[in-house]
């Protein structure tokens, strides 16, 4: 029996990117033990995960006494490999004290001066045995396809993963029985997702006029349009939802505050998945090879490809460019472009 550890105390979506390692652990060594270290973020999704045995909490707000129950929980004990690659001090500290065969590491690499350092200690690469760099996005002048880097430290213990592999994520099965409502609207046509958060904020005029031109939006694609969001109360979610509330249009409809396996559900059986860069919406379409259209600033354009899964049709349209914020008709015309591309 060999035990395996993964440090991804960050987001979701960055614990998304391994789940084909974690499923390809699990195959080799079928009787393996498999701990994964997780954030507030992400705990709640990685337990439903029945490959994984083992899920540790750790938050940098936890006090020192807990902090230090979690250390000694971590390494009492003994791992085949070891994978520290969140980029935290903490789980580089464990992984420095932990017992392993095999040690991986993920370092982060910064400019000062004009010289190149490495996060979070240069004389951690005495205690790796193999180890990949990633540029900070402060310095990232090309693109550097972190889930690609990931595997080559995976695939050092023969596991052969490539790099259009998809990523691993099983609906539980009272999921996949959706009710009716879910049901009636998937088999009658595919339709598309819009999801909106926080990230659309930056958008010029998207608290007056969004729903104006999701309408226009709606009738030009000829399909339905089902709009997802969780706990959003900023004030142009509010105006939409009061708009579309008083037209009553059924062709829009919204599902709010949905369990992240429906709101995957939903992704799977849509058409095309639109958002501001949703860190699940575009990572958990690596389990499924949805279409994602990714609406980002064309500044970010470099590091948000260094996130995208190869298995997905995945596209870029700009809320902006060096000169400029566009305005959401703008948008929305060319998200439509790709769409009928």
């Amino acid at each position: 029996m060999k035990r395996f550890i993964l440090f991804r105390s960050d987001r979701l979506g960055d614990f998304l990117i391994i789940t084909n390692i974690i499923k390809a652990i699990k195959d080799k060594y079928p009787k393996s033990k498999i701990t994964v270290i997780s954030s507030k973020y992400n705990n709640h999704f990685i337990k439903k995960y029945k490959i994984i045995d083992n899920v540790i909490l750790y938050d940098k707000t936890f006090n020192l006494f807990k902090k230090i129950r979690i250390f000694k929980k971590i390494i009492k004990n003994e791992y085949y490999a070891s994978f520290a690659i969140d980029g935290k001090s903490f789980s580089f500290l464990c992984n420095f004290f932990l017992k392993s065969k095999f040690k991986f590491g993920l370092f982060y690499k910064f400019k000062f001066l004009g010289l190149s350092f490495f996060k979070p200690n240069i004389l951690n690469f005495l205690f790796f045995d193999k180890y990949e760099t990633f540029t900070s996005k402060k310095y990232l002048e090309k693109i550097e396809h972190l889930p690609s880097k990931f595997i080559k430290l995976g695939n050092y213990l023969g596991l052969k993963i490539k790099k259009e592999d998809s990523y691993f994520y099983s609906p539980p099965k009272k999921i996949k029985k959706l009710s009716k409502q879910y049901k009636n609207m998937m088999n009658k046509e595919k339709f598309i997702l819009i999801h909106l958060d926080e990230k659309w904020l930056d958008i010029n005029d998207i608290k007056e006029n969004l729903y104006e031109n999701l309408v226009i939006f709606q009738k030009k694609i000829k399909r339905k349009i089902l709009i997802t969001s969780f706990k959003n109360s900023f004030d142009y979610f509010v105006n939409f939802k009061k708009k579309l509330k008083n037209k009553k249009n059924k062709n829009i409809e919204l599902f709010e505050d949905s369990s992240l396996e429906i709101t995957e559900r939903l992704i799977y059986h849509s058409k095309f998945s639109i958002s501001c860069h949703s860190g699940f919406l575009v990572q958990i379409s690596g389990a499924n090879n949805s279409k994602i259209i990714d609406i980002i600033n064309k500044r970010d354009l470099i590091w948000y490809s260094c996130w995208v899964p190869k298995n997905t049709s995945h596209q870029f349209v700009f809320k902006s460019d060096d000169k400029k914020n566009f305005k959401i008709e703008k948008i929305l015309f060319d998200v439509l472009k790709k769409i009928k591309k």
